[in-house]
């Protein structure tokens, strides 16, 4: 305090609330506001390619596990085949048509078909305890999951002409294109703060130096007034901010010319390798067909003592060659249909997630 009250000390008392009130003439808040919700949407897009993922990733798990069961039934059914050949082996030996030699060849086919067996029950427990560990829960999860049946895995009819359209439905093409979109609202936000800005701004509460008559009505202040700033001095700010605003638009934009180019390559991919793997498919077939009556051929004639065990070694190699790679075929044929599916967008509705969002 200036004289005559040097030395002296009081507290000024003040209660006030103020409010504030932006005039939106150049649609800065308006921008920034669309800006947001395009990034929200954008998230919210995310979360469903995230769901998507893991729909896929479920989907090819349960396809190995079909897999790796007819990987099982053709290591059983080459056991049982190789257990009736080592005992007609037993007889011939014992009969004096065939040598020890033959005898222990039928004899050590037994254990590696076997071995082959429980590798695949590894897997299939593998693979059981990788859907358990996708579906969110413990291993004994994976203990229920029965095998695959038929029907529950089946490929399905492609049209012969996809529409470019369906790319429209991918979910990281909609969400890169949201972002696009909140950039250039962001630009702009950006492009208006170089106009003046007008505010409304009011006052109440009260005031008064020393506790005494805080409360009265004659501490009580008020006022109303509009409120103008000019970026005079921001000038170099708010170039700035502008240059990297449209930075970031460029970004977004590059970013979704390259997921479109990304999803363009990875449609005609999985279509491409769907015609190559039906055509092996047909391939495969015929020469399992030719391998399956080369070996009942060769196994007849030394049943009948015309052959040997020989010839029954040779046809069986590509036979067992060729039902292995039925199952890896079959197989390949569902995931690529599943990455397929994948590729289309998953079915995702973007006017579902616009009336999820409204509610």
């Amino acid at each position: 305090m200036p004289p005559p009250l040097a030395g002296s000390w009081s507290t000024l008392h003040q209660l006030q609330a103020t409010l504030n009130w932006e005039l939106d003439f150049w649609g800065k808040n308006r921008a920034a506001y669309e800006s947001a919700l395009g990034q929200a949407r954008a998230t919210a897009v995310d979360a469903y390619a995230a769901r998507l993922a893991l729909s896929t990733n479920v989907a090819r798990a349960y396809v190995q596990l079909q897999r790796a069961y007819l990987q099982l039934d053709v290591a059983e059914a080459t056991l049982s085949e190789r257990e009736q050949i080592y005992a007609l082996t037993r007889d011939r030996n014992a009969a004096g048509i065939d040598s020890r030699l033959e005898l222990k060849q039928a004899e050590s086919a037994l254990p590696a078909t076997r071995e082959q067996i429980a590798q695949l029950q590894e897997t299939i427990q593998l693979t059981r305890n990788q859907l358990a560990a996708l579906l969110g829960q413990g291993p004994d999860r994976g203990l229920a999951i029965n095998r695959p049946v038929a029907t529950a895995l089946a490929p399905v009819a492609l049209p012969s002409v996809l529409p470019a359209e369906l790319l429209g439905r991918r979910p990281d093409l909609i969400a890169q294109r949201a972002r696009v979109e909140a950039a250039q609202k962001d630009i702009a936000s950006a492009k208006a703060e170089f106009y003046p800005n007008v505010n409304l701004i009011a006052f109440v509460g009260l005031q008064s130096l020393g506790g005494a008559g805080f409360l009265s009505a004659a501490s009580r202040m008020m006022g109303f007034g509009p409120a103008a700033s000019l970026p005079i001095f921001d000038a170099g700010r708010l170039r700035a901010n502008l240059a990297g605003r449209n930075a970031d638009y460029d970004i977004a934009v590059e970013q979704y010319n390259q997921t479109l180019a990304d999803a363009m390559r990875d449609v005609v991919d999985q279509l491409a390798s769907h015609q190559s793997v039906d055509e092996q498919r047909r391939q495969q077939l015929q020469a399992q067909a030719t391998a399956q009556e080369a070996y009942d051929l060769a196994l007849l004639r030394y049943r009948e003592g015309i052959g040997n065990y020989l010839q029954v070694l040779s046809a069986e190699t590509p036979l067992l060659a060729q039902q292995s790679l039925d199952a890896d075929l079959r197989s390949r044929q569902l995931a690529l249909e599943i990455d397929l599916v994948r590729a289309l967008g998953g079915g995702f509705d973007e006017a579902a997630l616009s009336v999820a969002a409204a509610h």
